[in-house]
């Protein structure tokens, strides 16, 4: 894993690195124990992914990068695998049907949750999934690689009132720009980026926490975000270049998803409970 880690470093991103190596971390951690890389067949490829408690797009990104290692063992010089374990897996069928997305009603009572959840640790999360529409993906998604920024408040340029999404960031490669709405600028006022980190310790247990609790699916933030974005300020184009995806894709799967008067509740959603001196929080390393 080491040997292909670094031999990778020189010809992709940084984020997508980060994606490897926490990939083959979690399968070292399946296959405890010295072992050599043709030990591992396809079943137990199947049952790593069988293992996996996320949804069927995180598992084509885990069946991608394990499938990336895999050619890379069995390439010269190193021969160390007679075949792939992973091509014969297929790929999920991803299907778009009618987005989820969460009320304002819902959305309030997440935040109103968050505030008063493990001191507030985790609003900064959900703020910038709801209200900004950052890919929520804690493995690999942009607030994953948002966090990972040497100084991620640099992005939010609270002055010009925009969060900046830099290509090693996004998802699309691209750079563009998400308003900071004012209720947005509330939440980060309240809990700034400098004390309350994007990814606090134990994030991951804490999301799963609050996910569970609101059944709140993989992309629901996101897709709450471009709904309420499209009826409340009525700009396909707008809300496409906020959100990274084409114009067609928002027409077709978030026009008329919600009330305006919905969408009007939801963007004055801000803090509500009261709050003592902020303690700056650890982040992740």
């Amino acid at each position: 894993v080491a040997a292909f880690l670094a031999e990778r470093a020189a010809h992709v991103r940084p984020t997508t690195l980060g994606d490897y190596r926490r990939t083959l971390d979690t399968l070292k951690a399946a296959f405890p124990g010295p072992r050599a890389v043709h030990a591992i067949d396809t079943a137990a490829i199947q049952r790593f992914l069988a293992g996996r408690q996320v949804g069927r797009k995180r598992l084509n990104n885990l069946r991608g990068d394990l499938s990336a290692f895999f050619a890379w063992c069995g390439a010269a010089p190193r021969r160390w695998a007679a075949e792939n374990p992973v091509l014969s897996i297929p790929k999920f069928k991803l299907t778009r049907g009618v987005p989820e997305i969460l009320t304002a009603d819902q959305a309030e009572r997440l935040m109103a949750y968050a505030e008063a959840y493990k001191e507030g640790a985790m609003v900064p999360y959900f703020a910038f999934c709801l209200f900004a529409g950052i890919r929520p993906s804690f493995q690999n998604g942009e607030i994953r690689k948002l966090a990972d920024l040497d100084d991620p408040s640099k992005a939010v340029d609270q002055a010009l009132g925009v969060i900046r999404i830099i290509p090693e960031v996004a998802k699309t490669n691209s750079v563009r720009q998400v308003t900071i709405q004012p209720n947005l600028a509330a939440w980060l006022m309240r809990y700034p980026l400098t004390k309350c980190p994007l990814i606090p310790p134990n994030a991951q247990a804490m999301i799963a926490a609050v996910r569970k609790k609101f059944a709140i699916g993989d992309d629901m933030l996101r897709h709450t975000f471009i709904s309420m974005h499209v009826a409340r300020f009525k700009s396909l184009g707008t809300a496409a270049l906020e959100a990274g995806n084409s114009e067609t894709m928002i027409r077709r799967h978030y026009l008329n998803l919600v009330s305006e008067a919905d969408a009007v509740k939801f963007w004055a959603i801000a803090p509500g409970a009261t709050m003592g001196e902020i303690v700056p929080m650890p982040a992740t390393g």
